[in-house]
């Protein structure tokens, strides 16, 4: 069976797996990324821990190197930006010094992305050949399969669809635009939602005067145990993020048609109360005979879908 070695860059430790075609790997091997020490450093590390797991494996071959990583890679492994919490890897090249080093090929994406690999090999995207992911944690990220493949676009950028407006003139983004679904239905998007909706003198329920009163500790944790509760105000913040990522949605079922719609990230943790809303609201963005064939559905990789995922790209590729 044909192995491959997945590698999950963090901004706090860097993950890798040897696994197989089935998915199944061993234990996991960790080491700190110590993003303050530079790109050159973090890249040794990477090349630290490929060869630490080659160690493992004797034998067996290796067919190559996945890599998960915080911003965008262009063809040729250079990393052409949008990892802000890594200093200096904008510009690094990664492939050609794994390749010299070990003989292996590599591919990388971004991390997100990746994550969308592992949802159509593993996860909620089993099954089907054309898959739509939105990530939902601090920012909003995003990944496109189609044919059964990852798409990165031209240049390693797609699946930005934390960029895309779907509020004409709305709230500012830290992008440059108005109006991203980010600025809504992130994690930080909720929380600013309840903060300026809290603010208006005529709100007056408990999470409104919890908000009121310590505004820097909520989270969207609290605002969905409060959304659990019918709190009014906690439903209108969860209304408006489900309705814009609702419109985000059927943005993209119109575009691409996909078999599924697959909701992750750490916000997700709320629930089906989540999917619903969104199914709702996305039904009425989206062409009804598109909307009809296409499900909306939570996602179902863990907290290894990023390892998972970077593996499941070298097992596409190579």
């Amino acid at each position: 069976m044909k192995k491959v070695i997945g590698i999950d860059l963090g901004g706090t430790s860097i993950k890798g797996v040897v696994m197989g075609e089935d998915g199944a790997y061993g234990e996991a091997l960790r080491i700190p990324t110590e993003a303050y020490k530079g790109g050159e450093h973090v890249l040794a590390s990477i090349m630290s821990l490929i060869g630490e797991l080659l160690g493992t494996v004797g034998d067996q071959p290796v067919a190559g190197v996945g890599i998960g990583t915080p911003g965008f890679v262009d063809g040729d492994g250079t990393i052409l930006g949008g990892a802000e919490n890594l200093p200096g890897w904008k510009g690094v090249q990664i492939y050609a010094p794994i390749t010299e080093r070990y003989g292996l090929p590599v591919a990388a994406a971004n991390d997100v992305t990746a994550v969308a690999l592992a949802e159509l090999k593993f996860g909620a995207g089993r099954g089907v050949k054309n898959i739509v992911c939105f990530a939902l944690g601090t920012g909003v990220g995003g990944g496109i399969v189609i044919d059964g493949k990852l798409y990165a676009g031209s240049h390693g950028m797609a699946g930005e669809l934390g960029h895309i407006v779907v509020e004409t003139g709305g709230l500012q983004c830290a992008c440059g635009q108005n109006g991203c679904l980010e600025r809504y239905s992130s994690a930080t998007g909720i929380v600013r939602l309840a903060i300026d909706y809290a603010s208006s003198a005529d709100v007056d329920t408990p999470f409104a005067r919890l908000v009121r009163k310590n505004p820097a500790e909520i989270t969207a944790k609290i605002v969905y145990e409060y959304v659990a509760q019918a709190d009014s105000l906690a439903m209108k913040v969860h209304h408006t993020a489900c309705e814009m990522l609702g419109r985000a949605a059927g943005i993209m079922m119109n575009a691409l048609s996909p078999d599924r719609i697959v909701l992750g990230g750490g916000v997700m943790m709320a629930g089906d109360i989540i999917t619903n809303t969104v199914k709702t609201y996305a039904a009425r963005s989206a062409w009804p005979a598109i909307f009809e064939r296409c499900e909306v559905v939570p996602a179902q990789m863990g907290e290894d879908a990023g390892v998972m995922g970077a593996g499941a790209l070298a097992l596409e590729r190579f």
